[in-house]
C-alpha cells in the first residue's frame, strides 16, 4: 500500500470512527426508519406465510380438493409473495431530478430527501455536512413556510438550495474517482473544494435563519410597540 492510498484509508477510518463516537440526531432517525422499514418487512412475510396456505385450503374445501397440485402450488405461491414482498423492499427509489424551485415551504424537505440520495457517492467527511444541513434545513422549514415566495429570504432560500448546492454536489460528482483526491493545478483535490463549498453553504443556512429570526422578532417588537401606544396612551386619555 502506496502513502496516497494509506493516507486516505486512514482519513476514512478516522472519519468513521468519529462519527460513529459523535452520531448526530439525523443519523439515529435514520437508523431508526431503516429499522422500522425492515420490522413491517418482516411483519409482511409472517402475513403471507399465513392468510396464503390458509385461503389455498379454504379454496380446496370449496372447490375441491388439489390432491399434490395443493402441495406443490401452497409452497410456490409463498415463495412467490416473498420474493416479491422482498424485491420491492430493497428496490432503490429514484433519486429525484431537479428540486422545487418554485415551492419555497417544500424546498427544505425535497433539498433533504435529495441530498438522501446523494451520500453513498461522496466521501465520510462530506456526508457529514449533508447530515449538518439537513438538520439546519428542518428548523429551517417553519421560517420558510410563513414567508412570501417573492421576499427576499425566500429568494436567497431558493437560489441557495435548488442551486447552488446541487450545481456544487454534482459538480464533483462529475469527475472520475480517479481524479477526486487528486490535488488539481497545485490547490487543493476536489474532495477538500466539495467540503469547503458544503461547510459555506452550511454556513450560510445559519445566516438566513437567523435573519429570518430576526425579522420576525423585529415584527413582534413593532406590533407590540403599537398595541402599547394605542392602548396605553388611550388609558392616560
Amino acid at each position: 500500500m502506496n502513502m496516497a492510498r494509506r493516507d486516505d484509508f486512514l482519513q476514512d477510518l478516522g472519519g468513521l470512527v468519529r462519527g460513529v463516537l459523535s452520531e448526530s440526531r439525523l443519523q439515529k432517525q435514520r437508523r431508526k426508519r431503516k429499522l422500522m422499514k425492515w420490522i413491517k418487512v418482516a411483519l409482511a412475510l409472517v402475513i403471507a406465510t399465513i392468510v396464503i396456505p390458509i385461503a389455498l385450503i379454504t379454496t380446496g374445501f370449496f372447490l375441491g380438493p388439489r390432491g399434490t397440485e395443493g402441495l406443490i402450488a401452497t409452497p410456490l405461491a409463498v415463495i412467490t409473495s416473498w420474493a416479491l414482498i422482498l424485491f420491492f423492499a430493497t428496490r432503490k427509489k429514484k433519486s429525484p431530478i431537479a428540486l422545487p424551485k418554485n415551492e419555497i415551504a417544500a424546498l427544505p424537505a425535497h433539498t433533504s430527501e435529495w441530498l438522501d440520495f446523494q451520500r453513498q457517492g461522496l466521501p465520510w467527511a462530506a456526508q457529514q455536512k449533508l447530515d449538518d444541513i439537513s438538520l439546519k434545513l428542518e428548523s429551517l422549514t417553519p421560517q420558510l413556510r410563513r414567508l412570501d415566495p417573492k421576499a427576499p429570504g425566500a429568494i436567497e432560500a431558493r437560489r441557495l438550495l435548488a442551486e447552488e448546492l446541487p450545481e456544487l454536489v454534482n459538480g464533483y460528482q462529475k469527475l472520475p474517482p480517479s481524479l477526486q483526491r487528486k490535488p488539481l493545478h497545485g490547490g487543493p483535490t476536489p474532495e477538500h473544494r466539495l467540503i469547503d463549498g458544503l461547510t459555506t453553504i452550511d454556513d450560510e443556512i445559519s445566516h438566513l435563519h437567523d435573519r429570518l429570526a430576526a425579522e420576525d422578532l423585529h415584527a413582534l417588537a413593532t406590533q407590540q410597540r403599537y398595541l402599547e401606544l394605542k392602548y396605553k396612551s388611550k388609558d392616560k386619555l
